[in-house]
């Protein structure tokens, strides 16, 4: 049974390297390929989620109507006028200005990061970010975000390490009457507290209403590479019961979600930055809606709305943490369960070489050096020095099937006329010299992990933003050496010159074996598809590519002179020898026990 198998595999090979398959291959590969990077599709969690279409909630729009404000004659009217006062909030990574007017956070800047135009990066303003809580009244709906609070505060703080600082802000109706918003800062944290407290406010926040925490984003234009940036802007979200979602990032059209269970975290996430609330128990529900922008400022528009739980209207108090911060994965992985999702890094085993290998990797390396073309360099030094007993393993496979190659052809002469016998003969000769076809392939597929981890780690690697090396001003964006007075579909409007460069080092690292027939036509075409894939790709995932063909191509030198394929040689005609001996001996033995046998069952007659 063993043997049929091994027949079957190795007919199933056969059938797939002659020549009119290797097209087909060749053709599939190449849509597949363009499929993965274009058109990934992404999960939809359905059992959950439904259209907004189906609810009755409506978002806060970002603008307000004119005219008389409708709460004029409601206990709210004290608190709809005031004077507007501004605290300012540094520490060592944030400066963040507040405002009595909603009490709530203004402005944030990360002040280790700078935008696309070299100047302080400014993550939301007054212009792009509205936030507040807002419940019902009547047939009214009371916004926080509009409101005047007071504070106690002074109007600067700027902290050190070790200390911490909570700025109150409090919505006095009357005495009995009022809502808190306090913001809880710490030294070296991109995280701030966010807590709310209601006295006297029940009738207003009861489990008869729902109060919701509403926020509006327009998603800042940070990057060089505005198209890339847009494509990778979405809204994702974590769910109590640990399933992880995102709003598609493709989408030309307004995207909406009714998400109907309870939400732990919700996170605006950027190429290389988030704007997130992380519940402290749950939200109840929530109503998401993302639309691409019409200004060149920003890249989307987005609208949250999160119902608050009925436990937290009950005890009339809620806790939440609002991250403002890099896309790091050493950072989002402290901030909560699964916020490090927010940095997408593949499918599951992709995934997990991305955590358990490239990531761990890329940081030690950044702890000696800070050039980080020399790192990408030794990064793929260190992972060529560990998958080298597979590139050997690889290289004796081919070298066998070389040798065997003379051997297999007069099979297929002789058998030209009948196709399957002619695969059954060449599978029987191989497994006679003990050699499987399928052993060459084996460590190339184990190698394909990491592989596609690059395309993943590569266009997030915050690390790589701004960097500079050789003629490019930034690694984690495509190095332009001639830009196109047209766009060619799928290639873009420019020119790469590491793309180039992998391209005639993949065409060069090739050409290290003879190749004939299809195989060679494949060893010229499969460079051009990805030079056409990667020329939009960032200049450091091209480099590194670069660097791993020209290692391939030297690893592969080093071991055809170190390996003595005359005793490779040797050894398989020396096996296939002691094979047909021992076939015969096995004969011989069969039939001295057949005579034997016969001849005890004459004497027992």
């Amino acid at each position: 049974m063993a043997d049929n198998r091994c027949d079957f595999f190795l007919y199933l090979l056969y059938m797939v390297l002659d020549k009119n398959k290797i097209v087909r291959l060749f053709l599939i590969s190449t849509g597949l390929l363009i499929y993965f990077y274009f058109f990934n599709p992404k999960s939809e969690t359905h059992s959950v989620v439904s259209s907004t279409a189906a609810t009755d909630q409506v978002m806060v729009p970002l603008s307000r109507t004119n005219g008389a404000n409708p709460l004029a004659s409601t206990p709210f009217m004290v608190v709809l006028q005031g004077e507007e006062k501004n605290i300012t909030v540094e520490n060592e990574l944030l400066k963040v200005v507040l405002s009595t007017k909603g009490g709530t956070i203004k402005r944030v800047v990360l002040k280790q990061y700078k935008d696309k135009n070299g100047e302080q990066l400014v993550l939301l303003d007054e212009q792009s970010s509205h936030m507040g809580i807002s419940f019902p009244y009547q047939n009214l709906r009371v916004d926080t975000k509009d409101l005047y609070f007071q504070t106690q505060a002074s109007p600067v703080y700027k902290l050190k390490e070790s200390e911490q600082v909570k700025i109150v802000f409090r919505l006095v109706l009357n005495s009995a009457q009022y809502l808190e918003q306090s913001f809880t800062f710490s030294g070296t944290s991109y995280q701030i507290n966010y807590d709310w407290h209601a006295v006297g406010m029940e009738p207003y926040l009861n489990a008869n209403t729902q109060a919701n925490f509403c926020w509006d984003i327009a998603m800042k234009s940070l990057e060089t590479d505005a198209k890339a940036d847009i494509a990778r802007s979405t809204v994702q979200y974590y769910l109590l019961n640990e399933t992880f979602d995102k709003l598609k990032e493709s989408s030309t059209e307004v995207e909406k979600k009714h998400i109907a269970v309870p939400i732990k975290w919700v996170s605006v996430k950027q190429r290389f930055f988030s704007s997130a609330i992380v519940a402290g128990d749950a939200f109840k529900l929530g109503d998401f809606s993302m639309q691409p922008s019409v200004s060149s400022d920003s890249t989307k528009s987005v609208a949250l709305s999160l119902a608050l739980s009925d436990k937290d209207k009950a005890a009339g108090h809620g806790q939440f943490v609002l991250f403002f911060g890099p896309n790091d994965y050493k950072i989002l992985k402290k901030v909560t369960k699964g916020f490090e999702q927010n940095i997408p890094l593949g499918w599951a085993i992709v995934r997990w070489v991305n955590k358990g290998l490239i990531i761990p990797l890329f940081s030690f390396l950044e702890k000696y050096f800070s050039n980080y073309g020399l790192i990408i360099f030794l990064l793929v030094f260190i992972i060529k020095l560990l998958l080298a007993p597979l590139a050997y393993s690889s290289f004796i496979s081919m070298a066998k099937m070389k040798l065997l190659k003379p051997e297999l052809d007069k099979i297929k002469e002789k058998y030209k006329h009948d196709l399957q016998q002619e695969r059954i003969e060449q599978a029987s000769f191989c497994r006679e010299l003990g050699i499987n076809p399928l052993s060459g392939c084996m460590p190339v597929l184990l190698q394909m992990p990491i592989l596609l981890a690059m395309f993943n780690f590569f266009p997030h690697a915050i690390a790589l933003r701004q960097a500079s090396f050789w003629w490019v001003n930034d690694l984690s964006t495509y190095d332009s050496i001639m830009t196109l007075p047209f766009t060619i579909p799928f290639y873009g409007d420019h020119v790469s010159l590491f793309t180039l460069l992998m391209a005639l080092s993949t065409i060069f690292s090739n050409q290290s074996g003879p190749k004939e027939g299809p195989m060679k036509i494949l060893s010229y075409t499969m460079p051009f598809v990805f030079m056409v894939v990667l020329n939009t790709f960032p200049a450091g995932l091209s480099f590194y590519y670069c660097i791993s063909n020209v290692m391939t191509f030297l690893q592969q030198k080093f071991i055809n002179y170190w390996v003595d394929t005359n005793g490779i040689k040797e050894k398989l005609m020396a096996r296939q020898q002691n094979a047909k001996q021992g076939a015969k001996l096995s004969f011989q033995s069969r039939i001295a026990s057949a005579i034997e046998a016969n001849n005890k069952k004459k004497n027992r007659s």
